[in-house]
């Protein structure tokens, strides 16, 4: 085994020519670590679909993956397992995930292709810390590696009614809140999805959405990023009555789905937030004197792992 820096990586993918390199890796926990959410950003202007298909059919860790644009996400199960590779059909998958000492441990193999995927492209990528060849695949030879990065805790974060029928853009806002935690706070800023919410709402401004946000926070700053993000969304918030909802877990229960399902269909009320709050543990936080944004804010976090139902007006 030979570990090497992203540097060190980078170096020999130059002196090779023909190796490509991951763009961003990112390994999400919460705080039963029995599980992980694996961010990769491939190098190739859509991403792989190949490789997500892979990885799902070879690996038992991998309890679900899937691909939005460039980015592939993997929840993975903290384990091992031994892979039954097949060219074409299984070809690469996760062997072992291990999470501790601040570090999230994935180990890749791979057969040919896959295998310089696994042992070199994702090695220089930022947010990697270092990575443990075992063999360096290349030709038709298998590829093993364990990528070492730095266990970030999620958080998603669910906000709305932050404009009025005079000025602000509530997406816009909390993109401007979350680019500005990437630079002053060191987060990782993986998704933004705009909720549609149901339409006939009496309380809207227009269109009656919400947004969703998905964080990669370092462990030790999780409850200062939610101070310094409500005290950026207080200084772009135009509303009287905004709120933001934390999410801190990797899965959401069922109660909370069916919340965020019911309010893109039909008026929800308070007291069937309030329940859903306290069943699920939610933290919310009002901005200002009113709470009329505690609904949006809340029903529109499950919608981070689906952002193609986010956006649909039910018929």
């Amino acid at each position: 085994m030979v570990s090497l820096s992203p540097e060190e990586v980078r170096r020999k993918c130059s002196e090779k020519g023909w190796v490509t390199m991951y763009e961003r890796i990112a390994t999400l926990t919460d705080e039963d670590r029995e599980r992980v959410l694996l961010i990769e950003d491939h190098p190739t202007p859509v991403g792989a679909e190949w490789v997500v298909r892979n990885y799902e059919a070879t690996s038992p860790l991998v309890e679900k993956a899937w691909r939005e644009g460039k980015r592939h996400f993997f929840l993975l199960r903290v384990g091992e397992a031994s892979l039954d590779l097949e060219p074409s059909v299984r070809a690469a998958g996760v062997e072992s995930v291990e999470v501790r000492d601040g570090e999230v441990r994935v180990t890749h193999a791979g057969l040919a292709g896959a295998g310089v995927g696994a042992a070199l492209s994702r090695g220089c990528a930022e947010g990697v810390s270092r990575v443990e060849i075992h063999e360096e695949g290349g030709g038709s030879r298998l590829g093993r590696a364990t990528v070492v990065t730095p266990e970030l805790r999620r958080l998603v974060i669910g906000v709305d009614d932050t404009d009025t029928e005079e000025e602000g853009a509530t997406w816009s806002a909390v993109d401007v809140i979350c680019r500005r935690l990437e630079d002053e706070a060191g987060v990782f800023y993986s998704r933004h999805v705009t909720v549609q919410l149901y339409p006939k709402t009496p309380h809207r401004t227009r269109n009656c959405a919400a947004v969703v946000v998905e964080l990669g926070v370092p462990t030790k700053r999780v409850e200062r990023v939610k101070r310094e993000f409500l005290r950026m969304l207080k200084e772009v918030s135009f509303s009287d009555h905004t709120c933001a909802a934390f999410w801190d877990r990797l899965e959401f229960p069922r109660e909370l789905r069916d919340l965020g399902n019911a309010a893109k269909r039909r008026i929800v009320s308070r007291e069937e937030v309030d329940e859903v709050v306290e069943i699920c543990e939610i933290e919310v936080v009002s901005i200002g004197d009113g709470e009329r944004g505690r609904i949006g804010a809340v029903a529109a976090l499950p919608f981070i792992d689906d952002h193609g139902l986010a956006a649909r007006v039910p018929r």
